[in-house]
C-alpha cells in the first residue's frame, strides 16, 4: 500500500472554480416579489402541511430553519416567515440562465445540480485575468443579469473549491493555497465531517478513534486507513491532504445512469408517479444510448415522508438502452411496493455490459423496432428540441419541469 502514497499532485496545476448559488429558490422568491425583501422567506409546503422545506433564505435560516425540515418545525421556530409554494419551472429556467453566464467563461462545465456548478478554468488567465478577478467577473455577471448572487471557491481541483464555496457565505469569494504544504495547513483546522465521504456512520467512527478534525486524520496512516475502512479510507487518505484527481466533467467511468425527483411536497397519486417514471425513464434511456452502453438491471428508487430511502432491483431478460422497457420493468417494481405516499421517485439501469453490440438483440423483431423508433425520436430531439415530441401521459403532467423541461435534477440548496 506504500507506493500509493506517492499519488500524484499534477491537480495543483489546474484552476476549478465552484459556484455556489446562494438560497437559490428563496432568493428568486424575494428577487420576483419585493415585498418578501429583507424578509424570512421559507420555500415549500404550507404550514399545518407534512410537508417539508425546499428552501429558506438566509433570515429564516437565522432561526434556525433548514432545507428538508418539517413545516411544522420550521414554523415553529419561524412564525413569522413567508411561506410560499415552489415554483420548480421558473427555478429551472433561471438555472439555465446560470448556466448560460458559466459557459461564456468557460466550456469545461460539470452542472451538480440545479444550483451549483463546477468550471475549469485552467488556462484562461489571458482571456479574463487571475482566477480572483475572473471570479469577481462571474459574480458580477450574475448579479447584474439576474439580480441574484452567487458564493465561489477557487481552488486546485474540485473538492477544494467545494469547500471554499461554503467560507464566506452569501456572495463570497474564497480561494484556497496551491501549494500542497498549505493545502494541508488550510484543511487541518477542519472538522471531519467537512471532507466528502464522512456522513454521521463514518464521522462516528472516526471519532471513536479520537480523529476529530482534518488535521487528526493526516496523522494516520495509509495501511491503518485502509484495513480500518477500506477503499473509502484510501480516499479519506488523500482528501484530507487536498488531493483529488477527479476532472470537471461528467464521469464516463459512471457504473450506472439515473434520475431522480422531488416532488413539491408529499404524493400519492399513483397515476403522477407513473408519469413521473415515464419522463425519468425516457431520459435515461438518451443518456444510454449516447453513451453507447445498455444497462442488465433496471433500479427504482423512492423516498418516504419520513425522508427513509429505499430502492429495489429487476433483472432484465437482456441488456436495454430502450426507455419503454426501463419504464416497464419500473412500474413493475412500482406495482410490488406498499406505499400510501411518496417524497421522491427515480429510477436508473446499472450493470452494464461493455461487451454487449448494440445489435446484439435484433433477432428479436420487437427489440429491433422498438430500438429504431426511438433512434428516430432522439435524432428529432436533436435537431428540434425536448418539447418537440411528448407523449399524452406527459401532457397530463402537473410537474411542470419534467413535463416541459424533463429537468428531474434534485435541487442542492446553498
Amino acid at each position: 500500500m506504500t507506493s500509493k502514497t506517492n499519488k500524484t499532485t499534477s491537480n495543483l496545476k489546474r484552476t476549478i472554480f465552484h459556484i455556489d448559488m446562494d438560497a437559490f429558490f428563496a432568493s428568486i422568491e424575494q428577487r420576483d416579489f419585493p415585498q418578501y425583501r429583507d424578509k424570512p422567506v421559507i420555500v415549500g409546503a404550507k404550514p399545518g402541511t407534512r410537508g417539508v422545506v425546499c428552501a429558506a433564505s438566509y433570515e429564516a435560516r437565522r432561526f434556525g430553519v433548514r432545507s428538508a425540515m418539517p413545516v411544522k418545525e420550521a414554523f415553529r421556530r419561524c412564525p413569522q416567515g413567508i411561506f410560499v409554494p415552489p415554483r420548480g419551472g421558473v427555478y429551472s429556467g433561471v438555472s439555465k440562465l446560470v448556466m448560460e453566464i458559466l459557459v461564456s467563461f468557460s466550456p469545461v462545465i460539470e452542472k451538480v445540480s440545479i444550483d451549483e456548478a463546477f468550471i475549469d478554468m485552467s488556462g484562461t488567465q489571458r482571456l479574463f485575468g487571475p482566477p480572483l478577478e475572473t471570479a469577481q467577473k462571474i459574480s458580477r455577471a450574475i448579479n447584474e443579469k439576474l439580480e441574484l448572487t452567487a458564493s465561489i471557491g477557487i481552488a486546485p481541483n474540485k473538492f477544494l473549491s467545494k469547500i471554499a464555496s461554503d467560507f464566506n457565505k452569501p456572495d463570497g469569494i474564497t480561494a484556497t493555497p496551491f501549494d500542497q504544504q498549505e493545502i494541508e495547513k488550510w484543511l487541518a483546522p477542519l472538522a471531519v465531517g467537512k471532507l466528502w465521504g464522512v456522513g454521521e456512520k463514518t464521522q462516528y467512527a472516526l471519532h471513536c478513534i479520537n480523529i476529530r478534525t482534518v488535521y487528526d486524520l493526516q496523522q494516520i496512516e495509509l495501511d491503518f486507513l485502509v484495513s480500518r475502512f477500506g477503499k473509502q479510507g484510501e480516499s479519506l487518505y488523500y482528501l484530507c491532504r487536498g488531493i483529488d484527481e477527479r476532472p470537471v466533467g461528467e464521469d464516463e467511468s459512471a457504473k450506472s445512469i439515473s434520475r431522480e425527483f422531488t416532488f413539491p411536497s408529499d404524493c400519492s397519486d399513483k397515476e403522477e408517479w407513473k408519469s413521473t417514471l415515464l419522463a425519468l425513464s425516457q431520459d435515461v434511456a438518451q443518456r444510454a444510448r449516447r453513451k453507447g452502453v445498455k444497462g442488465d438491471t433496471v433500479v427504482l428508487c423512492y423516498r418516504r415522508p419520513d425522508f427513509s430511502r429505499h430502492s429495489k432491483r429487476l433483472k432484465l431478460p437482456y441488456p436495454s438502452d430502450l426507455s419503454k422497457v426501463i419504464y416497464e420493468h419500473g412500474v413493475k417494481i412500482l406495482s410490488g411496493i406498499e406505499e400510501s405516499s411518496l417524497r421522491l421517485i427515480g429510477i436508473g439501469i446499472t450493470d452494464f455490459d461493455a461487451d454487449v453490440q448494440t445489435d446484439l438483440f435484433s433477432a428479436f423483431p420487437q427489440t429491433q423496432a422498438l430500438e429504431a423508433s426511438e433512434k428516430a425520436v432522439d435524432k428529432v430531439i436533436e435537431r428540434f428540441g425536448k418539447n418537440c415530441i411528448r407523449k399524452g401521459t406527459q401532457m397530463k403532467m402537473r410537474n411542470p419541469e419534467l413535463r416541459d423541461k424533463n429537468n428531474a435534477s434534485p435541487p442542492s440548496q446553498g
